[in-house]
């Protein structure tokens, strides 16, 4: 079952990406024209990157005083309060500040690091059953589309009116966001069921429910994935595969299309394209087939990675360009099946109260394997060369898929009693 505030969720998170992929165009492109450096332009993806792990870890302090879509109302008013203020800025300073810009950057970032952890934490709260892979289907669907289509569309937009204007465009989607996640309604908090921790052990000896430590309430997260065998194997699986598809990042793109396909840059636009458009396929067929994967979700997870290890090897020894196009496009099914089942077994196996802590972990958690692997496999690429860094890369994923199958068992077992508990107070209550 999806409940009616779900779609009104989806469409707000997509105008928000829209808004997310405006600002940061324009204000790379805006950065580079005026400086001329690319090193200081990658900062701005470096304070995203950085603020988002420091938001991620203080977010369940957050998460546990605030409802879920509170949050997501804070934060997109205050990305629109602080990417206003900066428009404002850039429109009346004859000289542009790379400090003010970066620390607007990492502020809006700080914000939207709560962002994916609540949405992940409602979505199941919105949609139940069959339902729930079905809803993560639709929104990565929508955020796929938004890359393929958002980047471009940007850059046309900014080569026409240039970049401050565009930026009106962000600043108007995020006020747009904000006003109609106003309309979400979460029935876990309608039911008296917040994001605090509910188990015998968070109520003293009168029974009252004793108020976690903020050391409590920032570990929380960190000891559901360290014991909650489910999670914890699906945690595994996650990064090192992370590890291994971070091989898939533009730049690494870009090198192998240049130095071993001897193609121009356009190629590699081709093969985003591409990328992107078997990735809304893979969306699609979950959406499409849900009936059938949610009997085996786990091992269509497994089989997907397997496929995906299988098209990685054949790419990195391949020397074809259109054959690495017709590659680059089937990987994108295989990479959005696998995630979103993960994604979905992840939040099936998490009672609501703990759904928000252990998600903010699992996005510092990704957010800083992904940082590694990106430095890992430069050195690799630099030192071996683009093919064996894919070959490391198709390694890497062949051990997640191991791993995975060593611990499949604990898939074979119930649902903990206490999920199924607080799912039956939501049902009676609602």
């Amino acid at each position: 079952m999806i409940r009616k505030s779900f779609y009104m969720l989806w469409g707000t998170q997509t105008v928000s990406n829209i808004a997310d992929i405006v600002y940061t165009l324009s204000l790379v492109t805006l950065v580079f024209t005026a400086s001329g450096s690319l090193l200081t332009t990658i900062f701005i993806p470096l304070f995203r990157m950085l603020s988002k792990m420091v938001s991620g870890l203080v977010a369940p302090l957050i998460m546990s005083r605030i409802r879920l879509t509170s949050i997501l109302i804070g934060s997109q008013l205050g990305q629109f309060v602080i990417f206003t203020g900066l428009i404002f800025y850039l429109w009346l300073s004859p000289e542009v500040s790379y400090p003010i810009i970066f620390l607007a950057v990492f502020g809006m970032s700080f914000l939207d690091g709560w962002t994916d952890p609540a949405r992940n934490a409602l979505i199941p709260r919105l949609a139940e059953d069959e339902g729930l892979m079905k809803a993560n289907g639709l929104m990565s669907v929508s955020d796929q589309v938004v890359k393929c289509s958002g980047w471009a569309l940007s850059g046309v937009i900014v080569a026409v009116i240039g970049a401050v204007p565009t930026m009106w465009i962000a600043s108007v989607s995020y006020f747009l966001a904000m006003f109609f996640t106003a309309f979400i309604r979460d029935p876990y908090a309608a039911a008296g069921i917040g994001n605090v921790d509910a188990s015998p052990e968070a109520f003293g000896a009168k029974g009252a429910l004793r108020k976690p430590s903020y050391g409590e309430q920032l570990s929380e997260g960190w000891k559901i994935l360290a014991t909650n065998r489910r999670i914890r194997t699906l945690a595994i699986v996650d990064n090192i595969d992370t590890l291994g598809g971070a091989a898939w990042l533009g730049a690494f793109i870009l090198a192998f299309v240049v130095e071993v396909l001897h193609q121009d840059a356009s190629w590699w636009g081709f093969m985003n394209t591409v990328f992107f458009i078997g990735s809304i396929a893979g969306g699609v067929f979950i959406v499409a087939r849900v009936k059938k994967l949610q009997k085996n979700a786990y091992l269509w997870m497994l089989f997907s990675l397997l496929a995906y290890v299988m098209i990685t090897f054949f790419f990195a020894f391949n020397s074809v360009p259109m054959l690495a196009l017709i590659l680059f496009a089937v990987s994108g099914l295989p990479v959005q099946i696998a995630g979103i089942i993960r994604r979905t077994l992840i939040q099936q196996n998490l009672t609501p109260a703990e759904t928000p802590s252990a998600m903010s972990a699992l996005s510092v958690l990704s957010n800083f394997t992904f940082a590694i692997a990106m430095l890992l496999l430069s050195w690799i690429a630099d030192r071996y060369g683009m093919r064996d860094m894919y070959v490391v890369a198709g390694v890497m994923t062949t051990a997640a898929v191991v791993i995975g199958f060593v611990y499949r068992s604990a898939f074979r077992e119930e649902l903990s009693p206490a999920y199924a508990s607080e799912e039956n107070v939501v049902v009676n209550k609602a």
